[in-house]
């Protein structure tokens, strides 16, 4: 049976706006960004079944007005909370080269087999994700799920579900914020 898949990105946070690593903070929606998940509401196509959300409060927030519009109970999956960054984590990148510049020089934020010092690796959210993708395959096949998110999660599905390359995984296009992506999984 067939799961149809809306992967969105929550709305924009002052982070975001600073482009800052996010991580485990667990910053609010700015102003910009609760109007980015009221449009969501609007743009979602009907027929969505269920609505699975992050545990994190910008994820929250993004999922509230389709929970209202669509009359949908969220469930809080901890599978897809955002990546933890680590040391990095509220650090610009030009902040980060300031004060980490060796570890900034070998770029290993975006690395499978490095990160930075209490992070968690590349592929240890990988495989979290898939372990939530494969449950939701279980409690929802044949269903329209509506999954909101963070942006590198959203990164580890594409990775999953359209089979990009351990190359290709960095070098994808981000998904802005308060945006989905639709994907059909047998």
């Amino acid at each position: 049976m067939t799961l149809t898949l809306l992967m969105a990105r929550h709305g924009q946070t002052d982070l975001n706006t600073d482009e800052r690593w996010q991580g485990r903070i667990d910053m609010p929606l700015n102003a910009a960004g609760l109007a980015q998940a009221e449009q969501l509401a609007l743009a979602l196509p009907g027929g969505i079944d269920a609505l699975v959300v992050s545990p994190m409060l910008r994820a929250r927030q993004t999922a509230e007005p389709v929970a209202l519009a669509r009359g949908l109970v969220p469930r809080f999956d901890a599978d897809f909370r955002e990546r933890d960054f680590g040391i990095f984590e509220g650090l610009t990148a030009d902040e980060a080269a300031q004060q980490f510049p060796e570890l900034a020089a070998r770029n290993v934020a975006y690395r499978w087999d490095q990160e930075p010092p209490e992070a968690e690796s590349t592929r240890a959210v990988v495989d979290r994700v898939a372990r939530g993708l494969a449950q939701l395959r279980v409690m929802h096949g044949g269903q329209t799920v509506l999954l909101v998110s963070h942006g590198f999660v959203v990164r580890c599905l594409r990775y999953l579900i359209d089979g990009l390359s351990d190359d290709a995984f960095f070098a994808a296009e981000r998904i802005p914020n308060g945006s989905f992506l639709i994907r059909q999984l047998p």
